[in-house]
């Protein structure tokens, strides 16, 4: 290599300084740097005046022969060689630049067809293997759920949960993702989350709509007969397999709420779109991975993850979490329901149809052959759903590792024996159906009042009232006509109760003592079975008539009826109230005219006293025939005397205790539970009192309960064309089968028909007012049958031959209660599927329209107040 020379020619990039023009320096004298650096040092860099810039070549290797071809100068002047350029081309083998193309044309083309041919198959195990090299990462998923009492403890997903961030080992290549499962309590799901954030943790939301949840309805009518719950069959059930029947009719609720498979899958469908993600583990919520523990799972995946998709991970349940910290880190005897490790081309997902409870992840695992312990395709019930068939991924899987489950707070329901899994079977469908419930009743909560009216619509006696006050000719004389009864009733409540009046002379009330025997007034007793019925519908008379006039003498009178015969008190005169210059108190002392206008009762928030002397204890929980009286008229009277201070708060949270007792009675009692079987107008009229006292009780999961329930017994005593084929049967039975004339056993079905779907009527009126439970009115069973449509059949088949007054009243009542009904109905956005159904639902409408438009209204007005 020859040393480097100094050319004195000036680079053309940079002009001369004296503009005159310069000969180019000859490219076949520059050096192999000149030809091959994109730059050169530039001398003078402060920009002289000198007239030439130096350009320094570094030199090039020795050349062997002179560069005489045309080829060999990489950098040529435009007219360089110009005048022989084109004998030079010829004379340098000029035919293989055409030979050169020729081949390349050839190559290109004949590579095409083999290159298409060569394309991978995306399903091909190859293109499996290249890909997966890009995935190495574990994904570890833990599913949090909602604590459910008495399976678990409360608290105890939050508690586990922040054990597992203080204590769980960090893993390399692994992200930890922590999702969120619906958490129902919005105060529970802000402390996880902020539990969470605290440890820098990852995690995913699965949020709770409280609107679709509310839109979700119980499972009814998928049973072997229509109203299950009250059939013999269902009474021969083990109370593990009565609880199991349950909770199939909360299915779709349980997969919303709990959404056990869907929190899974949606793990499962995240870790898939992870690009670097190899292993998806969507682990229950409580579980805790120790090191040696994952060592030994990364191990078995590393050796056999390239020709297994699944891997089984037996669990081992803890009594007590710090034995993690104690104890040595050593593979534990795991008998418990295992968890599932996914690769990521697996193609199998839980079954979003597996209720939490219901097998939602034995399901799988029965699918992929890693339990035989029970045949697939063989329910427990009929109306299960089926698990589906073996999946073709069967036998795909090994068993690798453990995982601990953290202790859930109840020790009798985590030691490895037969009988807690039973207790843990057992406590799992009570706390579904619990938590269910008390989330039916967060939900109702919003808008249930209990002091509400139940049977009577609010709107409807305000409009009633206010066309009374404006002298509206169409109900003047329904309205005269009432307001006789109401003044025959008030006189003979003031005879039936003078002996029971307390009296402005409080010494003489002292006197006599604050308890008075029943002896002593022989005229009055505790409502009997024949009295509860009568009283009630006089309570109820005076109570209306209070609202509807405005007067309180109707509703004080009607307050001493509840006194006397239900709180067991004296009853007040009419010239006595709170506003009395004295009133008695529990020490027996007065309250002079001095202090009657100083603090905080000024002035009174009430008509009444606000203690009264008492005369005896009620018994009213064991005189109530239970299969003829309807408490919802007398529930309502005394609502809206409680509205207008007829009642005092204490008076009414009183009579609150007492219809709980009687409540209860109901519903415990072996009268109420046969009542509660049958299959006419008394299981109706029973469905009716609880809901009614459960409503007046503030009892709102009972209501929600009941008023739900309730519909399984439309099925049963409903036909398609709205035929009543058990009351009828029913009927027929009371006449112990003794012959009668034709009109007198017409009259007699007549009578009980109509009581029956009085009863329904009422029930759906309550449930729409109420505004909390799913509308009955129009709930069609799997045969059609339908509410609605029997009542309008009813109406149909007796309103052009009804020739008596009694006959017309009772027509006219349930006309009335059944158009307020489809008055309710209609503003419920129908989600009937069934076009047919949808037209008789209509067409019934069109036809009750027609039917109140041509009938009188006052009838109906007075037969509604004297229900």
């Amino acid at each position: 290599m020859r040393p480097p020379l100094f050319n004195n020619g000036l680079d053309t990039r940079f002009p001369s300084a004296s503009g005159t023009p310069q000969s180019p320096s000859s490219p076949v004298n520059r050096s192999y740097n000149d030809l091959y650096s994109p730059k050169q040092r530039r001398m003078n860099p402060l920009g002289s005046s000198f007239g030439t810039d130096i350009a320094v070549d570094l030199g090039s290797p020795a050349r062997r022969k002179p560069l005489s071809s045309f080829w060999s100068v990489k950098d040529k002047p435009r007219r360089f060689f110009q005048p022989n350029r084109y004998r030079y081309y010829h004379r340098n083998r000029w035919w293989l630049r055409p030979l050169f193309v020729v081949f390349v044309l050839a190559l290109v083309f004949g590579y095409i067809p083999f290159f298409h041919l060569s394309l991978p198959n995306p399903t091909t195990s190859s293109n499996i293997q290249s890909t997966s090299q890009h995935r190495d990462q574990l994904l570890l998923y833990r599913i949090i759920g909602n604590d459910l009492p008495p399976r678990h403890k409360e608290g105890q997903t939050l508690s586990n949960l922040r054990f597992i961030l203080e204590h769980e080992p960090s893993f390399p290549n692994t992200r930890k993702i922590y999702v969120l499962n619906r958490i129902t309590d919005p105060v529970n799901e802000q402390a996880i989350i902020q539990l969470l954030e605290r440890y820098n943790a990852e995690y995913l939301n699965i949020a709770f709509n409280e609107t679709e949840y509310q839109r979700i309805d119980f499972r009814l009518e998928d049973f072997p007969e229509p109203d299950f719950l009250h059939s013999d069959d269902y009474r021969r059930f083990s109370k593990v397999a009565k609880l199991r029947a349950l909770d199939y009719t909360y299915h779709d609720k349980n997969l919303y709420a709990m959404n056990n498979n869907g929190g899974r899958n949606t793990a499962l469908a995240h870790g898939r779109s992870t690009g670097n993600a190899k292993w998806i583990m969507p682990f229950d919520g409580n579980c805790f991975l120790s090191q040696n523990a994952f060592d030994e799972i990364k191990t078995q995946l590393d050796r056999f993850g390239d020709d297994t998709k699944y891997f089984i991970v037996p669990m081992t349940r803890l009594l007590n979490n710090s034995d993690l910290l104690n104890s040595i880190d050593e593979r534990p005897r795991s008998h418990e329901e295992p968890q599932i490790i996914f690769r990521y081309d697996a193609e199998e997902e839980y079954n979003l149809n597996m209720r939490y409870g219901r097998r939602s992840k034995l399901e799988l695992l029965w699918r992929l052959g890693a339990l035989e312990n029970r045949k697939l395709n063989r329910p427990t019930v009929a109306w299960e759903p089926k698990e589906r068939a073996y999946s073709k991924d069967k036998g795909n899987f090994r068993f690798i590792g453990w995982v601990y489950r953290l202790f859930s707070g109840n020790q009798a329901q985590e030691e490895s024996k037969k009988e807690a899994s039973s207790i843990r079977a057992f406590n799992r469908l009570l706390a579904i159906q619990s938590t269910l419930d008390a989330l039916d009743e967060r939900v109702a909560r919003h808008t249930f009042r209990h002091d509400r009216l139940f049977l009577y619509n609010e709107t409807e006696l305000a409009h009633i009232r206010h066309r009374f006050w404006s002298e509206d000719p169409s109900i003047l004389s329904s309205m005269s006509a009432f307001q006789r009864r109401v003044d025959e009733v008030l006189m003979h409540t003031r005879e039936q109760l003078a002996p029971m009046a307390a009296t402005d002379d409080i010494d003489h009330i002292l006197d006599a003592g604050m308890s008075i025997s029943n002896d002593q007034y022989p005229g009055i007793s505790h409502p009997s079975l024949d009295t509860l019925g009568s009283l009630s519908r006089n309570i109820t008379t005076l109570a209306l008539a209070n609202y509807l006039f405005g007067d309180e003498k109707y509703g004080r009178w009607a307050a001493n009826l509840i006194r006397v015969y239900f709180l067991s008190e004296r009853a007040l005169g009419d010239q006595q109230s709170e506003y009395s210059t004295a009133r008695m108190t529990s020490e027996n002392t007065h309250l002079f005219e001095f202090l009657s206008d100083q603090g905080y009762s000024f002035p009174s928030l009430n008509r009444v006293s606000h203690v009264m002397p008492k005369y005896t204890d009620s018994k009213l929980v064991s005189t109530i025939d239970l299969s003829k009286t309807d408490l919802t008229v007398l529930l309502d009277a005394m609502r809206l005397l409680r509205r207008a201070q007829m009642l005092s708060h204490k008076e009414y949270a009183e009579l609150q205790s007492i219809m709980a007792q009687v409540l209860e009675y109901l519903v415990a009692v072996p009268t109420g539970i046969h009542l509660a079987q049958m299959t006419d107008h008394r299981g109706v009229l029973y469905d009716l009192q609880v809901t009614a006292l459960a409503a007046f009780t503030d009892d709102v999961r009972f209501l929600l309960r009941v008023a739900n329930r309730c519909r399984m017994r439309i099925g049963k005593q409903f036909s398609k064309d709205g035929s009543q084929p058990y009351q009828d049967m029913s009927a027929h039975a009371r006449l112990n089968g003794r012959q009668y004339d034709q009109s007198t056993e017409d009259a007699f079905l007549f009578h009980y028909r109509t009581l029956n779907l009085q009863y329904w009527t009422i029930l759906a009126r309550g449930i729409q007012n109420s505004g909390v439970a799913k509308d009955i009115w129009h709930y069609t069973a799997n045969n059609q049958g339908r509410i609605s449509h029997a009542v309008i059949h009813h109406l149909q088949q007796y309103s052009s031959i009804a020739n008596d007054q009694e006959k017309q009243q009772r027509l006219a009542l349930l006309s009335r209660l059944a158009y307020s009904a489809f008055t309710y109905s209609n503003t419920i956005e129908d989600d009937t599927r069934q076009d047919d159904i949808r037209q008789s639902k209509q067409q019934d409408w069109q036809w009750m329209d027609n039917y109140h438009k041509t009938h009188d209204e006052s009838i109906g007005i007075l037969a509604y107040f004297f229900i």
